[in-house]
């Protein structure tokens, strides 16, 4: 009796610790990280990145490893000119680089095609190769990796995406993309109108759990390339809010007015010569540097938009592959950052046909709220974004 006693007395003892060691939060810090077992999770109901996250992760592996120049695709020597553009782009990816490989590969397996885990470093991806995944993976948008595998198992095929992985002829009927009509010509073309885009101010929605423990302490990250800076190996612009503390539910940021964050046109109005992707990450200030996650954002889209960029040919491509260009960089913000996600990065497309529809009756004119919900434990929040024709 007494024996059993001690030990009920010792269980008792370690479940208090344990909790003791929950709450032993580090400064600064409202709630755990999640594991990299958790961040996984989207990505098995993402179907878009089973084949272009790997595919680009690989991309990633040659240029932080030195391939010899007499050894790189088209695809490695343009990517490396773009990132080499960025100063510390290549300590950033060598960082992600290194987490991803020490994910177990049976959790990168539920989410991941192996035909791309499993490739030898040596062994190049060409610009033909990663605009087959760009298109594949648009094809897979609104699906999930159990969709792939169920319809592997029966011999299915999604889009040209065979059982094996290779590629296999397609009907076109579920990835034929229609083509855009010939322009009209114009004798005297009236001049562009010029824009200016700004992030407006954020809302909060629902403040992170628990409440009790503090208010949050978001801030967001924008990340803006057009296709002529990616097709031609130009990096990403870089720009963040301030980081806004004592946020609580209905709090709004800046308080009144707006917070005038020019995000295209930052150096005065401009053209929308090239149709812009701009990509907004909404985060919670914990341990990380803003500065540093500017930086991060910025080499992340540049990585991904110029492996999107193989999927090129056409004016419209950065439009058409905006949920592919998102998850992947969702998944290299995942590895780097000190400060999580709230939600996934959300991305958005601006042409000058559709600027120029959206300022004609209301101008300035506010985009739909962009709708960042990482539930009761990150937290929900809205992100207000201004285009103004000039």
């Amino acid at each position: 009796m007494a024996k059993e006693k001690e030990g009920q007395e010792r269980k008792r003892g370690s479940l208090k610790r344990v909790m003791v060691c929950r709450c032993e939060r580090e400064r600064g810090k409202k709630r755990f990280h999640r594991s990299i077992a958790e961040k996984l999770r989207k990505y098995e109901v993402r179907a878009e990145g089973y084949e272009f996250i790997p595919a680009m992760m690989h991309l990633l592996k040659r240029y932080c490893g030195d391939i010899p120049e007499n050894k790189m695709s088209k695809l490695d020597a343009d990517l490396a000119k773009a990132l080499n553009a960025i100063p510390t782009a290549r300590k950033i990816l060598e960082d992600v680089v290194k987490k991803h490989e020490e994910i177990p590969r049976e959790l990168k397996r539920r989410a991941f095609s192996p035909k791309y885990l499993d490739l030898q470093v040596e062994k190049a991806i060409e610009v033909e190769e990663m605009g087959n995944i760009v298109h594949r993976a648009r094809t897979l948008q609104n699906r999930t990796v159990r969709d792939i595998t169920q319809a592997a198992a029966v011999g299915r095929v999604f889009g040209k995406l065979s059982p094996s992985g290779k590629e296999q002829k397609c009907c076109c009927c579920c990835c034929k993309e229609p083509g855009e009509p010939a322009p009209s010509p114009q004798t005297n073309p009236a001049p562009p109108n010029k824009y200016e885009l700004t992030f407006s101010h954020l809302y909060c929605v629902d403040e992170s759990d628990p409440e009790w423990w503090g208010s949050d302490e978001p801030y967001v990250v924008f990340g803006v390339i057009s296709e002529e800076m990616a097709e031609s190996g130009t990096p990403a612009w870089g720009f963040h809010t301030p980081v806004y503390e004592d946020v609580d539910d209905g709090d709004r940021r800046p308080t009144s007015g707006d917070e005038n964050l020019r995000l295209f046109g930052y150096t005065g109005p401009k053209a929308i010569d090239s149709s812009v992707l701009i990509t907004a990450i909404c985060m919670e200030n914990d341990l990380g540097n803003v500065s540093d996650t500017t930086d991060a954002v910025r080499t992340a889209l540049t990585a991904v938009a110029k492996a999107g960029a193989s999927a090129g040919g056409v004016a419209g491509w950065i439009v058409a592959g905006v949920s592919v260009i998102s998850i992947g960089v969702t998944y290299l913000i995942d590895l780097i950052g000190a400060d999580d996600q709230i939600g996934s990065s959300i991305a958005l497309a601006l042409t000058e046909p559709e600027a120029d529809a959206k300022t004609s009756s209301v101008n300035p004119y506010i985009f739909p709220p962009l709708h960042f919900d990482g539930g009761d434990d990150d937290g929900i929040y809205d992100v207000y974004l201004k285009l103004e024709r000039k």
